[in-house]
């Protein structure tokens, strides 16, 4: 049996290679030194113990994608939500390293770091809106209808 790509797969590949892309960039600046995105993508679970848990988005991103092409809209919708959510926080990581650590550089977001949030939004929206759509089109699942009225007299 043959899977079949969604209708929208453009888009999802847009948004992948719109991922893809963005670990090319230079995605954060810290330290005198600029990191692209697949630097981090690579090192970045180190932050994990450090309370930055902006590093999980890209394998609920990996999985948002793989659901959306599998057309399992609920579980994308669900993945890429969280994606997008912890990937946004990102932007509390200095202030998060500060509260945990006594000297942590100032930290500066690149090109990367907005192409990269910029593909989270767009599978999130995608999914979401393809979510709502397919519940639309599922009918409600109902047992026997009854008639008070059979057609039949009780005469």
């Amino acid at each position: 049996m043959r899977a079949r790509l969604p209708r929208d797969w453009p888009l999802l590949l847009a948004i992948a290679l719109l991922w893809a892309g963005s670990l090319a960039l230079p995605a954060l600046a810290a330290g005198g030194r600029v990191f692209t995105g697949f630097e981090l993508l690579m090192d970045g679970w180190q932050g994990l113990s450090r309370g930055v848990y902006a590093w999980l988005a890209n394998p609920l991103f990996a999985a948002a994608l793989a659901c959306a092409v599998l057309a399992r809209e609920a579980l994308a919708a669900l993945f890429s939500t969280l994606a997008a959510a912890l990937g946004g926080s990102s932007v509390f990581v200095e202030s998060a390293l500060r509260e945990r650590m006594a000297s942590v550089p100032e930290i500066d977001l690149r090109i990367g770091f907005y192409l990269w949030m910029i593909a989270l939004v767009a599978l999130c929206l995608r999914a979401l809106t393809c979510a709502v759509v397919s519940r639309r089109r599922v009918p409600a699942k109902s047992g026997p209808r009854h008639s008070a009225y059979s057609g039949k007299s009780r005469d």
